[in-house]
């Protein structure tokens, strides 16, 4: 069970089918995806072994909390515990302090079984609505917990710093395809930062190994892969292991986290 950054992936069958669940038309299924893929809200998902069975849509508030602005499970997996699972290990990964809703009569109860305490608002449209929150305790000796919604500056200065000379394959590497390449070295910069373990995968094109890919698993669990989107269709991934990324040598990975540091004014 792990929680997977579905950011890049709106538009794959299962995921769309759980946006579905959560929004329902069609029309308002490609209204929230179109606010994923700019980054406006960030989408969750929750795998149990190997398939994604829950997903939750998150903000970032002005105030800093995390408002949810969806949840949803897979219609065979709904009443087992996978919806407060994932709003469980939503709310480990999160450095805010509450995680907020706003809701209806419908899932008001899902909220309260999660640990929300409820308030009764002013109606929309002739429906009762419902301001739900949540603490969040931060663990007992933890330092800086990480999650996908709090990474925004950080994954945008590092895709603003790839190049030709940060890609172990700089001559398939273009400005239409930035993350080509860039596996190795952003991994190991995610892993220097942020700290947890670097997975690794071979990757698979009409059933044969044609390379290797390397991505993060943050201390909190959360799965992150800033460089998914090097893969244009088709591709497979083997079953992942924790390791070393062979091609993450340390003249491109100083470079790589110099332009970093600049972008994001010296504070990593």
């Amino acid at each position: 069970m792990a929680l997977v950054d579905l950011r890049g992936r709106e538009d794959e069958p299962a995921v769309r089918a759980l946006l579905a669940c959560a929004h329902g038309s069609a029309p308002s299924v490609d209204r929230a995806a179109a606010r994923y893929r700019t980054g406006e809200w960030v989408l969750i998902g929750w795998e149990e072994g190997g398939a994604l069975v829950a997903c939750a849509g998150v903000e970032r508030g002005a105030s800093g909390d995390i408002a949810m602005r969806s949840v949803a499970v897979v219609p065979e997996r709904r009443g087992q515990g996978s919806g407060r699972a994932l709003v469980d290990a939503v709310a480990g990964a999160a450095t805010a302090r509450r995680l907020v809703a706003e809701t209806d009569e419908d899932a008001v109860g899902f909220y309260r079984n999660c640990g929300f305490s409820v308030e009764r608002i002013e109606p929309r449209a002739g429906r009762a609505r419902f301001r739900c929150a949540r603490t969040i305790e931060p663990p007992a000796g933890s330092t800086a917990a990480v999650s996908a919604f709090t990474l925004g500056e950080l994954e945008r200065a590092i895709e603003e710093s790839w190049g030709a000379d940060t890609s172990d394959d700089p001559g398939e590497w273009s400005e239409v395809n930035p993350a080509r390449g860039q596996c190795a070295v952003t991994s190991v910069l995610v892993r220097d930062l942020l700290g947890g373990e670097i997975l690794i995968a071979g990757v698979l094109r009409d059933g044969e190994r044609v390379e290797r890919h390397a991505w993060n698993r943050l201390p909190s669990g959360l799965s992150l892969d800033l460089t998914r989107s090097q893969f244009r269709g088709g591709e497979e991934l083997e079953e992942p292991e924790a390791g070393e990324p062979i091609l993450a040598d340390r003249v491109r990975c100083e470079l790589l986290a110099e332009r970093v540091r600049a972008r994001l004014g010296g504070v990593t």
